[in-house]
């Protein structure tokens, strides 16, 4: 499994919420920053498969070719003998 950096946030929090937090982590034995991390998984739903996909793959079909009318695509037609 590839270990990923974490990102730094800068929440406002009233304080009055920010100090009950702080109690509920430390009963919970961990950092508010892993208890924000924690309820944010919760809230977010499970992690997407993340699929890596080639740009061919991404692209293919969705491109199309105009139909050459210069006199250079005609030629280099003949030339490489394509019909199309």
């Amino acid at each position: 499994m590839r270990m990923r950096m974490k990102a730094r946030v800068t929440l406002t929090v009233d304080p009055k919420i920010s100090h009950r937090a702080k109690d509920v982590a430390r009963r919970q034995g961990i950092s508010l920053s892993a208890l924000v991390e924690k309820l944010l998984a919760e809230v977010s739903g499970p992690p997407r498969q993340q699929r890596r996909t080639s740009f061919s793959q991404r692209w293919k079909g969705r491109m199309q070719l105009s139909a050459p009318t210069d006199e250079r695509a005609a030629r280099l037609r003949a030339k490489y003998q394509r019909t199309r």
